[in-house]
Order: C-alpha cells, then structure tokens, then sequence
C-alpha cells in the first residue's frame, strides 16, 4: 500500500483541496462487481488501483479563475482568449490533467485515464462515473430502480424527450449536488488486495424525498434545484451556476467580471 499511498499523495499534491479536487481510491474489482458482466466492466484484475477525481465549488472559484486571467494575459486580452479557448473548463482541467500526467511519472509510469466524456466508438461510456463515486464512498449514488413503489407506476412515463432514460443521482455528503465527477486513474501495475474501500453515506433517507430529488434531476435539471436536495454545506457560487446555465457559447462573457476589474461584485 505504501507505493499506492505515494500515488494518492502525489495526485492530492497537484490536485489539491484548496484548488477544489477530491481523489477518491477504490479497487477495479468493487467497480466491476457493481456493474457485472457485461459492456461496462473493465479488463483489469480485481485488485488493479484506481483514483477517482472530483471537483468542488472551489475547482470553479479558485483554481478555474486563476487560469482564466494566466489565459488572459498569455492571449493579451480577454476577448482574444474567449476567441481562441472554446471550451473554458475542459481546457482548464486538460491543463491540470497534463501538468499531473508528467508528475505522475516520477511516482508511477504506467497509467492510464478516463474522463466523464469518454466514450467508445459505439458512443457509449468507457466507465459509469456515478457507479465508480458510489463504489469508492465518495458519494451516494440514488437508482432510480432501487426506490420505486409496489403498485405504483414510477417514474411517470411521458415526460422525458425521445431517446432520454430517467438516470439516477449522486449526492455528496458535503457539497450535495453541487460536485462533478471529472476523471478516473488506472494503475495497472499497482495492487492494492487488502484495500478496502470506503462505503458512501447516504444523504437522504425519505423514499419520497429521494423520487423528488430523481424528479427534479431528470425533468428539471437546468434549475439546477436538483443540487440542494440533502442540505449542502457548500455551494457553487452564482456566478458559477450562471456559468453552466448558460450555453456553451456564450460562458466566457460571464467571466469578464474577474478580468475587468469588477471581480469584486462576483460571489
């Protein structure tokens, strides 16, 4: 475990709590055994190590802010930067991704990474980020199939859009909704057979509460109200929620307040 430990601290060191990241260990083998036999299992032995990566409303706040003005003055300007960098955050975590790949080598070589959108050639998920949070007791993972009611048609049919599956909901015991599941690390080559990983804490425990919560998620999750189901100690910030509120397009110009010399009006 001693080499493992070296692993997690080197990854808790270049993704820290104060720039808004969680490292989460687990076994591939829990992972596996949660989702079977089948597309989602991966080819490694039981006791392969892997780290699960989270961010925080801090990850947004701090660290995301900071590379927002470092790309700034690298484009000379803000617009510049909005003009080069068409999508802010997944270029921020590329960086942070990059920067922990090369300290990484100094501890371990041979690893490999999955992120929340990568996908197989069939377009279907290469890992079930949820099941991984729920596995390694980050967060709780609520299924839909696990809080239906005997005699009662539920989720109501009708209300989703074409193709659309009523999905399940994560919840964090500090931050709620208010995290994100960013990555997945795989070692190969490190064991860890005596780990045993830590078992999530359930944040709500009303079954009505918790089809609410799924409701809420499913049918009205642009509200973002999904988030505070489970009374979250921290929260996004606004200008955060008006970050991923808006579309795609249109985010960089929420952020001109930190570089316009009115960040002080920006919670």
């Amino acid at each position: 475990m001693s080499h493992a430990q070296a692993i997690k601290h080197a990854v808790d060191q270049q993704l820290s709590s104060r720039d808004g990241f969680e490292s989460h260990m687990f076994r591939i083998g829990a992972y596996n055994s949660a989702v079977g036999d089948g597309p989602f299992a991966l080819p490694y032995d039981d006791s392969t190590m892997a780290l699960l990566i989270l961010s925080t409303p801090d990850m947004f706040d701090v660290a995301f802010r900071k590379w927002v003005v470092q790309k700034t003055m690298e484009f000379g300007s803000f617009d510049q930067a909005g003009e080069l960098v068409s999508s802010p955050i997944q270029s921020f975590l590329e960086d942070r991704l990059e920067a922990l790949s090369e300290k990484l080598q100094e501890v371990e070589e041979n690893f490999e990474i999955l992120h929340d959108y990568s996908m197989t050639p069939q377009r279907r998920p290469k890992i079930l980020m949820q099941t991984c949070g729920h596995v390694a007791g980050a967060a709780f993972y609520y299924q839909p199939r696990h809080f239906e009611e005997q005699g009662v048609a539920w989720p109501p049919s009708g209300r989703m859009g074409p193709n659309l599956k009523f999905i399940g909901l994560s919840l964090h015991p500090t931050f709620g909704g208010h995290f994100a599941f960013r990555s997945v690390l795989i070692f190969p080559n490190v064991q860890i057979p005596e780990y045993r990983e830590s078992v999530p804490r359930p944040i709500l425990s009303d079954p009505t509460e918790v089809r609410n919560a799924l409701e809420k998620f499913n049918y009205n999750w642009k509200d973002s109200g999904f988030r505070d189901f489970g009374n979250p100690t921290r929260r996004y910030s606004t200008t955060q929620m008006e970050f991923f509120g808006r579309p795609v397009a249109e985010r960089w110009e929420v952020l001109r307040p930190w570089i316009d010399g009115r960040a002080k009006d920006i919670d």
